[in-house]
């Protein structure tokens, strides 16, 4: 008993580990980036330009969101969402906003 109750009193006392502090900067860049992708999927959507053209523009752009969210995500802590691919993104939004994070 005396074993096991050093063997607990050992655990209760390690440090914990703490993440290591995220560059502001870093968050930052996420931000602005996550911004520009969200302005320029909003402008192919309205564009009247050539329909192949745009629609591979716009799969490149939600594509780079997608990843720019997941980086996001890594930066806040925050678990990357599992699911299809809008899902995921709703998700990451929703997490990602709830804790302060606005672009």
């Amino acid at each position: 008993m005396a074993q096991w109750l050093s063997v607990l009193g050992r655990a209760l006392t390690l440090p914990r580990r703490r993440r290591p502090p995220v560059d502001p900067f870093s968050t930052l860049e996420v931000q602005l980036a996550l911004s520009r992708l969200d302005r320029e999927i909003d402008r192919l959507l309205r564009a009247d330009d050539d329909l192949f053209a745009r629609a591979h523009h716009l799969a490149a752009a939600v594509s780079a969101y997608s990843q720019a969210l997941d980086e996001a995500c890594v930066l806040a802590g925050v678990p990357v969402p599992q699911g299809g691919r809008t899902l995921r993104r709703v998700l990451a939004e929703a997490e990602l906003r709830s804790r302060g994070w606005d672009w």
